[in-house]
């Protein structure tokens, strides 16, 4: 689970901090993007960026030295998925179209699925 949380935030961070008109078009299905809103989605890159960088170590230390458990990555990103989910929900019920949203709820929802999953398994785990 980790590695894919890193591949797909990292390419979804690289794409909001090189392209942020690109990737607001696509999800938002607006033509235009405004020098203003370019600039706090390349800041939301960062956190988007973090996320990656956070599970690319918690998956290196399932191999290397451990530092940490990698599960302990888990309860945040079951945070970040929930809270996406909120979001393109909420822009879903209000009627947005975009091309993207459908795939980025299903998407968010199956890694939110994922963790919950893993976080019970470690619970069931655990004598």
């Amino acid at each position: 689970m980790l590695v894919l949380m890193t591949v797909l935030q990292l390419a979804f961070g690289a794409a909001l901090l090189i392209a942020p008109g690109w990737v607001n078009h696509l999800l938002t299905g607006t033509p235009h993007t405004s020098p203003e809103l370019a600039y706090v989605l390349r800041v939301a890159s960062a956190g988007v960026l973090f996320i990656a960088v956070s599970c690319a170590l918690g998956r290196l230390s399932e191999t290397g030295v451990r530092r940490s458990r990698p599960l302990d990555l888990v309860p945040g990103l079951v945070v970040y998925n929930g809270c996406a989910i909120a979001i393109i929900g909420d822009a879903l019920i209000r009627g947005v179209r975009a091309p993207l949203l459908w795939p980025a709820f299903a998407v968010h929802l199956a890694l939110l699925a994922w963790c919950i999953a893993c976080l019970v398994l470690e619970r069931a785990r655990r004598p």
